[in-house]
């Protein structure tokens, strides 16, 4: 059994190509996108190590741009306002329908003034 060679793979934007440096073997080659990184840095290794391709495995790390990384982590922080802001809102809708219920208002009409189904109304009363 072929021992397999875990080789460190960094990929970065370069204009209109991805740059694909593997450290252990101080090479760089390029791949037009990134389907076909994978190929490319194992065709560069087996050449410059002769060790065949399918023993080769590859920790690849594709490198955004800093103002790409920025916008990810800006959307990222806008979807956990976003959920804590849903879950804000099921716990007001549950304390609505559970206040209309105790006033004596039907699950029916707690629907109708909700904008909610019964069944969802009830479930919100009974949550």
């Amino acid at each position: 059994m072929e021992v397999m060679h875990i080789y460190k793979v960094n990929v970065t934007r370069d204009e209109d190509a991805w740059m694909v440096e593997v450290p252990a073997i101080h090479r760089v080659t390029q791949a037009l996108n990134l389907k076909e990184v994978d190929t490319m840095a194992k065709d560069l290794i087996n050449i410059m190590t002769e060790e065949p391709v399918d023993t080769l495995q590859l920790d690849v790390h594709v490198q955004l741009p800093e103002t790409v990384e920025a916008h990810m982590a800006e959307s990222k922080r806008q979807r956990e306002l976003a959920d804590e802001s849903s879950r804000k809102a099921a716990a007001e809708s549950r304390l609505a329908a559970k206040t209309l219920h105790g006033m004596g208002v039907t699950l029916r009409d707690i629907g109708t003034m909700l904008g909610i189904s019964y069944q969802r109304a009830h479930q919100l009363v009974n949550a």
